[in-house]
């Protein structure tokens, strides 16, 4: 294989060139901006999504913040009708956590307004540029995933799946990229 001339391309250059690029993309506010939740509250309703019925210590320990803290949170989100709070069935002690279905509307909106925010830088690449830029990201998620299970397994620590790597559209049969 060839070596490729000219410079050499770091991690901080490859960093800079998506900021720049998130800047030029970037038209106003974040998508959850418009729905006045601060960040921590938008971060503990995807992990109510993605996880079901938590319990708040289990939330706590998830977002790496105090039992206390998570409880204040959800009693916002809970105030909001974004969230909803109940006693476990088979122990009353238990305090469980979901997303009400208006939080699960909620995030659908923001998620759809991440992914048409995706979709403008996108368009500018060809078919071509498209499916290697997909390889070189499914690259990247396969890597640090396996990183991240290797750390996991080796320190003792709990690894919490987030799922599976997401096919890629072009790699689905009779799709191509957009």
């Amino acid at each position: 294989m060839g070596e490729r001339s000219g410079p050499v391309v770091t991690i901080d250059d490859a960093a800079a060139h998506l900021q720049a690029l998130f800047q030029i993309a970037r038209k106003g506010p974040p998508p959850w901006a418009q729905h006045d939740l601060r960040f921590g509250q938008l971060r503990l309703l995807f992990v109510l999504a993605q996880s079901g019925p938590v319990s708040i210590g289990h939330l706590a320990g998830i977002l790496g913040i105090s039992d206390a803290t998570a409880s204040e949170i959800v009693d916002r989100l809970e105030r909001r009708g974004l969230a909803i709070r109940s006693h476990r069935a088979d122990d009353r002690r238990v305090v469980e956590c979901r997303l009400s279905d208006a939080g699960a509307s909620m995030l659908a909106d923001v998620s759809g307004a991440r992914r048409e925010a995706l979709r403008a830088p996108l368009s500018v690449l060809t078919a071509s540029e498209l499916g290697q830029l997909d390889g070189l990201l499914l690259v990247m998620a396969e890597r640090l995933s396996a990183l991240t299970s290797s750390s996991a397994s080796t320190e003792g620590e709990t690894h919490v799946d987030s799922g599976t790597t997401p096919p890629s559209p072009a790699s689905e049969p009779g799709r191509r990229p957009a």
